[in-house]
C-alpha cells in the first residue's frame, strides 16, 4: 500500500467528518422550537402584578404604599402559588450591589422569577 495514502486516510475521515458536521448544522439550528411567548391573557388570569419599589434608604414600598421587610417577606410567601407577576423597581440612588441583593432576596421569598423594572416602565425579565 502507498505510505502516502496511509498517511493521509486519517486527514481525510477527518475532513469528511468536520464538513459533515458543518453541513449538519444548519439543519439542527432550524429544528430548535422557537421561543415561546407569554400571552397578556396569561397575565390577566394571574391578577395585578406586586409593584415592589426599593428606597435608597432601603425602605420597600409595595404599590407606592411603605411596607417592612417583615410583612413584604410574609406577602411574598403567601403568593408562592398565585401566578401574579412581580416586578421590582430599584431607586436609582442604590449601588448594583444592593440591586442584586435585593433581587436574590425577593426571589428567595416569593420562590419565583422577579422581573426588574427599568425606570421607563419597560420590565426586564
Amino acid at each position: 500500500m502507498n505510505p502516502a495514502l496511509v498517511l493521509a486516510a486519517p486527514l481525510i475521515l477527518t475532513s469528511l467528518v468536520v464538513l459533515t458536521a458543518v453541513a449538519a448544522l444548519p439543519a439542527l439550528l432550524l429544528a430548535s422550537p422557537p421561543p415561546r411567548l407569554r400571552h397578556p391573557a396569561q397575565a390577566a388570569v394571574a391578577g395585578p402584578p406586586l409593584q415592589l419599589v426599593r428606597a435608597g434608604s432601603g425602605a420597600w414600598f409595595l404599590a407606592g404604599q411603605p411596607i417592612a421587610e417583615g410583612a413584604l417577606a410574609r406577602l411574598l410567601q403567601q403568593r408562592r402559588n398565585s401566578g401574579a407577576e412581580i416586578l421590582f423597581q430599584p431607586s436609582g440612588a442604590l449601588d448594583a450591589a444592593a440591586v442584586s441583593s435585593s433581587l436574590a432576596w425577593l426571589r428567595r421569598q416569593s420562590g419565583r422569577p422577579v422581573a426588574l423594572a427599568l425606570p421607563t416602565g419597560t420590565p426586564l425579565p
